[in-house]
């Protein structure tokens, strides 16, 4: 479920008077993906991944209009793996690109791609399960409906901050800017207390969907 950004119109509009409804929308998502980056309050996990034979690079595939932020912990075969940079595994395993076997490390390339170390010497569907910070794309037209609601006030004031701070306008106002712009700071810090601990609980195992699950494994860059 999503809440769309036009639905905190009438929580703004009445102090930016003469604004268009594009320009509010296009800073409440600038103030819902900020938001999302600093205090990571948007968790989910994705959609199993089958760990393919001899493949070490797979793709995240994030909900239709987010992308991954950050990887928050990976497991296959239920082990949690253990999260290492480039730099490092080159130093621990120089070889890792012939080795397979049970991964044990995971590495996360880009927003969309990581890799899994020792690669898998067997294809096992369902068997990686990635939990990410998500954040919304910029042409988004909604959010995550427990981050629009748990969030709602933060990200209206986001906004007010942003719009406020535009100059030459009729709504401008340089010293309202700021008082907004300290209470989404605010609510930011408080946001991100709160995500620190939205882990805690969290049952890291897999629930295999038996032979006929759907591979989600795209990029097949094997060991060669």
């Amino acid at each position: 479920m999503a809440i769309s950004y036009e639905a905190l119109l009438p929580d703004i509009l009445p102090m930016v008077y003469g604004c268009s409804d594009t320009l509010i929308q296009n800073n409440i998502r600038s103030a819902v993906i900020e938001l999302c980056e600093k205090a990571g309050v948007y968790q989910k996990e994705l959609d199993p991944i089958t760990g393919v034979a001899n493949i070490y690079e797979y793709d995240l595939e994030a909900p239709s209009g987010t992308s991954v932020h950050k990887i928050l912990w990976i497991t296959h075969d239920n082990k949690e793996l253990e999260p290492i940079t480039t730099a490092l595994l080159e130093h621990r395993l120089s070889n890792w690109r012939e080795n397979t076997g049970a991964p044990k490390y995971y590495v996360q390339q880009t927003a969309a791609t990581f890799f899994i170390v020792p690669i898998p010497s067997s294809t096992t569907p369902g068997s990686t399960i990635v939990r990410a910070v998500l954040r919304p794309t910029h042409t988004s037209t909604a959010c995550d409906n427990d981050v629009m609601n748990d969030y709602r006030d933060t990200i209206v004031n986001g906004a007010l901050y942003r719009l406020l701070r535009i100059p030459s306008k009729d709504w401008t106002d340089p010293m309202g800017a700021s008082v907004y712009g300290t209470l989404f700071n605010e609510g930011v810090i408080s946001a991100e207390r709160r995500a620190r601990n939205a882990d805690t609980g969290v049952s890291r195992k897999v629930s295999y969907g038996g032979i006929h699950s759907n591979p989600r494994a795209r990029r097949w860059r094997n060991a060669g």
